[in-house]
Parts: C-alpha cells; sequence; structure tokens
C-alpha cells in the first residue's frame, strides 16, 4: 500500500507540473515547446544523449530471455567501491524516496513521533503521514542551519524517534556545517537519517562517517548530478544491523534491469559525469556572480543544483512577469513556512543557455517592476 502511495504521489506531481505548463502556455500564448520549467530541481545540464548512448548500449546488450542480466551483489559491490564502505553497509533501492520510506518503518511504529525540518522536502511529511506518525517541526537558524542544541530539546521533549533533513538542504540550497551535524549524531541516541540527493554538488558526503555513529544513515542518488533520471538507481549506506533489518523486511531484487546496467557503467567510469558536475559547479559560480550584481534580490550561496533567491516585495507579480516570459520557478504556498516565504523562490540551474536566458528574462523583469 506504501509502495503504491508513493507511486501514485510521484505521478500526481509529474502530472500537475505538466499542467501548470500547459496553462501558461494558454494564458500567454506561448508554445508548449517554449516553456522552460526551473521549479522541478531536475538535471537540465548533463546533454541528454550522454545517457542515450549509455541506455541504448546497455538495453542492446540484453538477453530479453534472460530474467537476471546483472546480479544484484556484483552492484553493490559495484557500489562499495564507488562509494569506499563495506558492501554489508550498503541497501540499494530505486529511489531516494522509497529507501527513505523503508528506512521509517522499520524504526518507527503507527503514532510515534518524527522531528522533521520547517522547511524541508515535502516528501517526508507526506511518508510520515502515511505511516500515521506524529509530525514535530523545527526551524532552522537565522542563517539556515541547524540549531543542535534546540533539536536535542526538541527530541527529548516529543520523545522523538527519528530525525530526517536533507543536506544539502531543500529548499535553502545550503550544505548544513559537518562539525555541527556529526556533533547531533553524537549527542542523541536517535536514527538520523540525512538524504543527500544533491551532495554532489556540495562539499563533504557523510557515508564514510556512517562507520562512527551506528545511528547514522545516508541515502543517496543518481537521479540528480548524474542526470540518470528515469533510469536512476539509488542507495542507502547504514551500519550493517540497519541494513539487515532492511533486508529482511524487503526483498532487493526489484530493481529494473535497465536502471542496474546503466548506473553499472556510470559506476565503472565515473570521471565521465564528474568533468561535466565539475563544469556546472562553475557555471553555477558564474550565474551567482551575475545575479548578485541586480537589484532587488538577494541570491544565498547554493550547494545544489539551484539557487535559493528572495525579492525585496512580494514574489506574485515577479512571478507572473517570469511566466509570461516562458519561465517557470518554485515559490512557496501556504503549507510551507519559513520567514519571508511571500518573497522567496527556487530556479533550477542549468547550461550555460539555459542559464542565460533565465538571467535576462529576470534582469527585464526586475527592470520592468523596480
Amino acid at each position: 500500500m506504501i509502495q503504491l502511495f508513493n507511486k501514485i504521489s510521484s505521478t500526481k506531481h509529474s502530472l500537475e507540473r505538466l499542467k501548470k505548463q500547459q496553462d501558461i502556455a494558454n494564458k500567454y500564448n506561448i508554445s508548449l515547446d517554449q516553456i522552460l520549467d526551473l521549479s522541478g530541481g531536475q538535471n537540465l545540464f548533463i546533454p541528454p544523449h550522454h545517457i542515450q548512448k549509455i541506455i541504448m548500449k546497455e538495453i542492446q546488450s540484453i538477453d530479453p530471455r534472460d530474467s537476471y542480466p546483472i546480479d544484484y551483489y556484483a552492484f553493490i559491490d559495484e557500489l562499495s567501491r564507488f562509494v569506499g564502505v563495506k558492501p554489508s553497509a550498503i541497501y540499494p533501492g530505486l529511489t531516494h524516496n522509497q529507501l527513505i520510506q523503508r528506512m521509517i518503518s522499520t524504526i518507527t511504529n503507527p503514532n510515534d513521533n518524527i522531528l522533521l525540518l520547517s522547511p524541508d522536502k515535502e516528501i517526508y511529511f507526506q511518508i510520515a503521514n502515511n505511516q500515521r506518525l506524529n509530525i514535530e517541526t523545527i526551524s532552522l537558524t537565522e542563517k539556515f542551519e541547524l540549531n543542535v542544541d534546540e533539536i536535542l530539546d526538541k527530541i527529548k521533549q516529543t520523545n522523538a524517534k527519528t530525525l530526517i533533513f536533507s543536506s544539502p538542504h531543500y529548499p535553502t540550497a545550503n550544505q548544513f556545517d559537518e562539525q555541527r551535524l556529526l556533533l547531533l549524531a553524537k549527542e542523541t541516541e536517535i536514527p538520523i537519517i540525512v538524504d543527500e540527493s544533491y551532495v554532489e554538488f556540495g562539499k563533504y558526503s557523510l557515508v564514510k562517517q556512517v562507520q562512527y555513529y551506528n545511528n547514522l544513515s545516508i541515502v543517496r542518488s543518481f537521479s540528480k548530478a548524474w542526470g540518470l533520471g528515469a533510469f536512476s538507481c539509488a542507495y542507502l549506506v547504514s551500519d550493517t544491523s540497519s541494513v539487515n533489518n532492511l533486508k529482511e523486511r524487503y526483498f532487493i531484487e526489484e530493481i529494473p534491469p535497465t536502471h542496474l546496467l546503466v548506473t553499472t557503467d556510470v559506476l565503472r567510469a565515473p570521471y565521465r559525469f564528474v568533468e561535466l558536475i565539475n563544469g556546472f559547479i562553475s557555471e553555477r559560480k558564474r550565474v551567482i556572480e551575475h545575479l548578485k550584481m541586480l537589484s532587488g534580490i538577494k541570491v544565498y550561496k547554493s550547494d545544489t543544483n539551484f539557487l535559493f533567491i528572495q525579492f525585496k516585495e512580494n514574489i506574485k507579480t515577479l512571478y507572473d512577469q517570469l511566466c509570461s516570459k516562458g519561465i517557470i520557478v518554485q515559490i512557496f504556498d501556504s503549507s510551507t513556512y519559513f520567514k519571508d516565504k511571500e518573497r522567496s523562490f527556487l530556479a533550477t540551474l542549468g547550461d550555460n543557455s539555459v542559464n542565460d536566458r533565465f538571467i535576462l528574462a529576470l534582469i527585464e523583469t526586475l527592470e520592468s517592476i523596480l
């Protein structure tokens, strides 16, 4: 039932995005192929043909009569070499959301309390509600950092059974201070799940710290920086007992063979993608430096593939103006709480052509409304 819910939720989100694009195209008399949707956090800098070549090669290598063209344990060994942790610490999955849901289900019971950051990814709240958990929230500091003392107090007050958050963080785009995060893991015994979906854009990963903290679990995937998207896999790194609990409760032999083969191809020669990721990070720096020169907005540092930006006034007029130019950014509805949400928006970055179109549209919009 939970897996079905996650699939329905994902499909609903995709359909809502398509409907939004169509509505904006109709409203402003723009063709759908002229819409540039920067609201989804998807990979817009790795050329599609780069992935398509790998996919076609791997599909052609499959004998369709063979149900298992790749051994799962061989795949875990490849992940082990790539990440630098022992195979027994790795549990693979189809998506990072699936792995987060499964991990939560093994360490909580209905009506337990779960502690979430506010703001953070909406999917965490959906998973908690679906598993009938009581949600407790805690805010970040003014500089979008973890307040370790407040979190520890909240854990004690609420008897929370687990804590989950993203780092690099959505929506503030920053990676939390590593020492604060490790101090948090050291000072509490409850399981901490860190979603590192955007970690390749950041400064560090915690995967090798898992061996020193038996309450720390890290979830990563190949859907963001690596651009695999529909052919992606994900994996969880945790202590051996947690991984064994997952294996006892869930089958691992459920990732489609094409996903395994394509991801394995990437794992065996990651440098092909690392160069593109490093190029994107340089491009991100260029965009941030350019946007910092514009009046009326504040752009924050980013350790992700998107920017967190605040406008000096309510975001509605700026959002509508960008839509009229075929640019869709992410704004926040009333269900998402954080300071100045009415003035904040996210914009996914891509290659230089995508970014230049966004910069030009933003400059023209600011000139027209300020």
